[in-house]
């Protein structure tokens, strides 16, 4: 749970100008869905990356302004709290941005923002054959339970997805702004670059999601598998088996089921392109 115990008091790095930020207590950041870019659906804290505009003008990020007090000192002060940068505001950040750091942010953001299209077309085309799979399952297992049946509360039968069952998605076909916004955060954030970005998985799914596959898992090899979460490993699947195209990025689907306990499971269906979603159940 995302908890907070009054305000803290922060300092633009740019002006001085004064600001509230919740001094949290706790932080969760669970989400309905995560997808490979870095995105959460439905998320109980912000999707950016500490990306704030000054009343100024000035962007800058939350990690560089300086705490001045907090607790009722904070809470009693009138000021404006730091709010996000809106996505449409983002490509002002790319030519004024003060550091490489900045433009960084702003191009994560960026970049998250113009898949959101991709995410609408993807959810909609796979409840639409998810839906068909499962009345095509109904029709061949209809309910023949008699009333003794009934009576004595045996089940009908569950639905289960059949092996084998179609799993598609719509090609991914980012536009001449996507292309151009990757391929300039692919130079901000190597190694060696001018500012190098501290998730490497960013980066793979960056190369992965422009076609450039080769470059992906040599990005993927420079990681310990042992540090690789389920993300980094659906991503590193999705490289192994790409689909050959210029542009058009698609991958495969993968399920995992862990059992929490006897009566709770969690259920984690890895979809591609680049949703990894997470649902509870009983």
């Amino acid at each position: 749970m995302t908890k907070s115990i009054g305000a803290i008091t922060l300092a633009a790095p740019c002006c001085g100008a004064r600001y509230a930020y919740p001094n949290y207590t706790s932080m969760n950041f669970m989400a309905w869905a995560y997808w490979t870019d870095g995105w959460r659906d439905r998320s109980l804290m912000p999707n950016d990356e500490g990306l704030r505009r000054c009343t100024c003008g000035q962007f800058y990020l939350l990690m560089d302004m300086q705490a001045i007090e907090k607790g009722a000192a904070a809470d009693n002060e009138d000021l404006p709290f730091t709010m996000t940068v809106p996505d449409e505001q983002l490509p002002e950040c790319f030519t004024t941005t003060v550091s490489a750091l900045v433009e960084v942010a702003a191009r994560l953001g960026y970049w998250r923002y113009l898949n959101h299209g991709y995410r609408d077309d993807y959810v909609e085309h796979r409840d639409a054959e998810e839906a068909a799979t499962q009345a095509a399952w109904i029709a061949n297992n209809p309910d023949r339970r008699t009333w003794w049946d009934r009576l004595l509360r045996r089940p009908a039968p569950v639905y289960s997805r059949p092996k084998g069952s179609p799993f598609t998605y719509p090609p991914y076909e980012p536009s001449p702004e996507q292309l151009a916004n990757m391929e300039r955060l692919c130079e901000l954030s190597q190694p060696s670059g001018p500012a190098p970005h501290g998730n490497t998985l960013e980066l793979a799914e960056l190369y992965r999601e422009q076609g450039r596959f080769d470059e992906a898992r040599a990005v993927l090899r420079s990681i310990e598998p042992k540090d690789l979460d389920i993300t980094g490993r659906l991503i590193a699947r999705l490289t192994t088996t790409p689909r050959r195209c210029s542009v058009r990025v698609t991958g495969a689907l993968l399920t995992r089921r862990a059992t929490r306990s006897r009566w709770q499971r969690r259920f984690t269906r890895l979809a591609c392109p680049e949703r990894i979603r997470t649902c509870m159940t009983l």
